[in-house]
């Protein structure tokens, strides 16, 4: 059916229907249904409608009958495009897009709600405007009529640019431009618009930050690595290149395990399928890599993976060169196989005072476990006086780089009271000197044998001063005796010598030779007395058995004090030297009873056990003190023990069950000690 038919009756119902609906200008139907197949969706919709209104007109109805049917139907139509309309517009105004209607010739025919939101034109400022002039800013106008020429060609425009709003702000928007046409009007472009600022923004942050992470990824001082989930190489720092000694290209050839050591693939590969199917998040892991060159290197390597869903996932590595630490390690653990070995206590302290080593030595002094000393604090093991005042003064001392040496009385649950002589010495690390090496020597015997040694030097110059006097002594006796005794028996019998030649009687002769005579015997007497007293010859006439009996004879007829000497029958195969110690010896200690014992009984026993002659002399006296065992006041037991141990013997005296026992020893085979 064309314009203009003999059913213009029909049209115009239609018509005035159309323009009560506010549709576009439509002059007939064949119009009118391109109309709504525009609107609707094509003929396929069109199709029902059209074969409903069709049948009256093939059939040729006429009169009031038709023009009823033909009214039903063009009211069912026009419903069914009112509702169509609506639904359009609708779906128009609330698209979430800023959409804008206009002509071939840029002017607006009509904006969405979101439009409006976006650019700030109300519906009514917009229509019959220029789009170009309402909102693209001047530097991108250029732009605008290269696309708007695309648009005349009928294509599609898909781009981003710069937009602007009402009130002068501009904003990056992506925009697309769709040419399209309206039934019975020039052709039309159906302009989308979105605001991309947080877009824009989202994006200048992440490649900002992207720069940020390959800055640091390049940069990194140690090797960073992203291999696929096979084990290939991605991508790898400069660090890492380095570490290995491939380049970057060289490597996206290779895969991981192709670089680790043969021995340590078996395990890398099971951490890495572990950590692919998802059981182990992450893994730490130290092997040895083999370089380019063939060197073999130790790594740590930290692994951890990224990526799920449609991104594709990626293992990231972070690998450290811990060759020298390795090698520290191994000498480290030669060190402390040595140490552990050491009779001296041994630990490390780091400069919080924290016990972090601990050798044996040091845990079996102290009777602990090494999980009671590692970990703790010094203070906790010490007294904390003696911490705040000794020890931490040294460790501070120490931590700036001096060797500390100091001694130091400390208490041991094994040895007790100890003198120790402390060393300590800094450790330099990475940051400078973090920990501090304590070697702790027991000296306790060397600082006793340093007493002795102070205490016997006094003696023996106090022993050396009480013979100075002795011998001043025995020479100013040996004087008196020689000038009184001898001297006078001599000048004595001069006289009467003198006397005789001028003497003629006979008898008065005798007398006088017989006077002489007796004063001869009297002197001789007294040389007897004074040699005896220097060095009794029956030491050397008749052996050292008959020299300690006739001391003990002696000894009791002068202080009468009983004395029971048990002698063997001979004399010990001995030297005049060890004869002459043993009976000075013996000498001194019946002065000694005599001056101090105040005893009442005493015995000698002289044997021979061992290959050493024993002389043994026990009192029953008051005994004797230990203030007076040494000591400038004790020179005559200092005089003894030094003769027995010239001779390589031992001198002991003591108060075994009452009263007071001397005890010697010396032995018989032995040549005289050189020095002490």
């Amino acid at each position: 059916m064309r314009c203009g038919t003999p059913y213009t009756s029909y049209s115009l119902l239609l018509r005035l229907a159309v323009q009560r609906s506010q549709m576009p200008c439509i002059s007939c139907f064949s119009c009118q249904i391109s109309f709504v197949n525009s609107v609707t969706g094509g003929p396929a919709r069109w199709t029902s409608v059209w074969a409903g209104i069709s049948l009256p007109f093939v059939v040729w109805f006429s009169g009031a009958a038709g023009l009823a049917l033909a009214a039903a139907f063009l009211a069912r139509f026009l419903n069914g495009v009112r509702k169509h309309k609506a639904l359009l517009d609708e779906l128009f105004e609330q698209s979430t897009q800023a959409v804008a209607l206009a002509t071939r010739g840029h002017r607006i025919i009509r904006v969405n709600r979101k439009f409006t939101e976006v650019f700030g034109y109300t519906q009514t400022a917009a229509v019959g405007r220029s789009i170009g002039d309402l909102i693209v800013p001047a530097e991108s106008q250029e732009e605008y009529r290269r696309h708007m020429g695309s648009l005349a060609r009928g294509e599609r425009v898909e781009t981003e640019g710069i937009r602007c709003r009402q009130d002068g702000s501009r904003f990056p928007a992506s925009i697309a431009l769709v040419p399209c046409s309206l039934p019975g009007q020039p052709a039309a472009v159906y302009g989308i618009y979105r605001d991309i600022t947080k877009h824009r923004r989202e994006e200048e942050a992440r490649s900002a930050s992207e720069a940020r992470w390959r800055v640091i990824f390049e940069n990194s001082a140690v090797g960073v690595t992203v291999t696929d989930i096979h084990g290939n190489f991605i991508a790898a720092n400069r660090a890492y290149q380095e570490m290995v000694g491939y380049s970057e290209q060289e490597l996206r050839t290779l895969n991981y395990l192709d670089l680790t050591f043969e021995e340590d693939r078996p395990q890398s590969a099971a951490l890495a399928a572990e950590n692919w199917a998802g059981r182990l998040p992450r893994f730490q892991l130290e092997k040895r890599y083999r370089r380019k060159d063939g060197r073999t290197i130790w790594v740590r390597i930290t692994v951890s993976k990224s990526g799920a869903g449609d991104t594709p996932q990626i293992g990231m590595a972070i690998v450290e060169d811990i060759t020298e630490r390795k090698r520290t390690e191994g000498r480290l653990l030669d060190y402390e196989k040595i140490v552990e070995h050491l009779q001296e206590m041994v630990a490390v302290v780091d400069r919080d005072y924290r016990l972090v080593i601990a050798n044996q030595a040091f845990l079996d002094n102290r009777g602990m476990r090494l999980e009671q000393v590692v970990g703790h604090l010094v203070s906790e093991l010490l007294e904390q006086e003696t911490f705040d005042r000794v020890v931490k003064v040294k460790l501070d001392e120490c931590l700036q780089g001096r060797v500390v040496e100091f001694e130091i009385a400390a208490t041991y649950p094994k040895l007790g009271r100890r003198d120790m002589l402390v060393t300590y010495y800094p450790i330099e690390g990475s940051a400078g000197i973090d920990r501090i090496a304590s070697v702790a020597e027991d000296i306790t015997e060397r600082k006793r044998a340093e007493r002795e040694l102070q205490l016997s030097f006094a003696e023996l110059q106090a022993l050396n001063a009480q013979l100075q006097r002795v011998r001043e002594e025995e020479r100013t006796s040996l004087a008196r005796e020689l000038h009184d005794q001898l001297g006078q028996s001599l000048t004595a019998i001069r006289i009467d010598l003198a006397g005789l030649k001028s003497t003629p009687d006979r008898d008065q002769q005798s007398q006088r030779i017989d006077a002489i005579s007796a004063l001869v015997d009297e002197t001789i007497r007294t040389v007897r007395r004074i040699s005896t007293q220097l060095r009794p010859g029956i030491l050397d006439d008749l052996g050292l058995v008959a020299a300690l009996e006739w001391a003990a004879e002696e000894f009791q007829s002068r202080t009468g004090i009983p004395c029971e000497v048990t002698l063997p029958e001979t004399n010990p195969a001995i030297d005049a030297e060890r004869a002459t110690a043993l009976f000075r010896i013996f000498q001194e200690t019946l002065t000694n009873i005599a001056r101090h014992a105040g005893a009442t009984e005493v015995t000698v026993v002289l044997s021979q056990q061992s290959g050493h002659i024993v002389l043994e002399v026990r009192d029953n006296g008051r005994g004797i003190g230990e203030n007076r065992l040494s000591g400038s006041g004790s020179l005559g037991i200092l005089g003894m023990r030094e003769r027995a141990l010239l001779l390589g013997g031992e001198f002991l005296i003591g108060n075994p069950g009452g009263g007071t026992t001397v005890r010697v020893r010396i032995p018989i085979g032995l040549a005289k000690a050189a020095g002490r």
